[in-house]
């Protein structure tokens, strides 16, 4: 299978490429070459790669920053998204549109199912919430991921490394962690999200929602204790409430895997199993950051 994923050089972008090595060939543009804005240049990569299936990556990923530069966040996340369903559609290749837990407005309790209704709180929510209406309307043969508390070993590119990442850094340079214990995720480790989307591809899952999270789900203070813990490390961590003044995010984003199982694949593995996996691993010399 022939791939090609916009967005690519992100710490998701980094996993598929080892997932898919030795079984499928992958290419992956830099935003210099193909930036999502620009239809005509998505267009043109589509055409001159001739893919089976294109995975959309690629986000404007800040929370803050989308709340003070919505157009940015509209014109990659949701204008970005539509470019890029619509050109595989023409090239007749599967469309895959990366998205998030933010969708959800945290107000349910527990976790969120793919067929629940996206409520937005922030302007980042609004913008993924959009693209994966409009990329079902262009390309009705396209699949949703939604991600949630993503860690890779090549980071985010839009956010300067991870949480995990954040975490270990803090508490090697002798810094105190307040960390909030007012919202709860599904911590999911990039390598296990991009094995579990060649396996949708590889056994050719329905059109439709998928949610590729590792199993369990807990608070980021929560986290940053399970990041200490495994890693060794010794830090004052002290919980704290979400400010005020601080961007809303949804309290409880947990994701629900209700459809790969019908469809064969095993559960993922644990956050835990995920996290301890990733603090071993991470020294390894075999991930890149993204080129600027």
């Amino acid at each position: 299978m022939r791939l090609l994923v916009f967005g690519g050089w992100g710490q998701f972008g980094t996993e598929l490429v080892l997932a898919a090595e030795g079984r499928h060939e992958l290419i992956r543009p830099t935003h210099l070459e193909a930036d999502v804005t620009d239809g005509g240049a998505v267009e043109a990569a589509v055409r001159a790669v001739r893919p089976d299936a294109v995975v959309n990556a690629a986000a404007f990923h800040r929370v803050e920053r989308c709340e003070e530069d919505p157009g940015t966040a509209m014109a990659v996340n949701t204008v970005g998204a539509v470019n890029v369903a619509r050109a595989a559609a023409g090239a007749g290749a599967r469309a895959v549109l990366v998205s998030s837990d933010y969708v959800f407005d945290g107000e349910k309790g527990i976790g969120y199912a793919e067929d629940d209704r996206p409520s937005p709180v922030n302007l980042y929510g609004v913008s993924k919430a959009a693209a994966e209406q409009g990329v079902r309307i262009v390309c009705p043969d396209s699949m949703v991921v939604r991600l949630s508390g993503l860690f890779g070993h090549a980071g985010s590119s839009g956010k300067g490394g991870n949480f995990v990442e954040s975490v270990l850094a803090r508490a090697s340079a002798g810094e105190s962690l307040s960390v909030v214990d007012d919202q709860r995720l599904s911590p999911t480790a990039a390598a296990d999200a991009a094995a579990r989307l060649l396996e949708l591809l590889d056994c050719a899952a329905p059109a439709g929602m998928y949610h590729l999270a590792n199993q369990g789900s807990c608070s980021w203070f929560e986290l940053a204790g399970a990041v200490l813990e495994l890693s060794g490390l010794q830090a004052q961590l002290s919980p704290r409430s979400t400010g005020p003044d601080e961007v809303r995010r949804p309290r409880c984003s947990v994701l629900a895997d209700t459809r790969t199982g019908p469809l064969g694949l095993a559960p993922t593995r644990p956050w835990r199993r995920a996290l301890a996996w990733y603090l071993e691993a991470r020294a390894e010399p075999r991930f890149r950051r993204s080129p600027r």
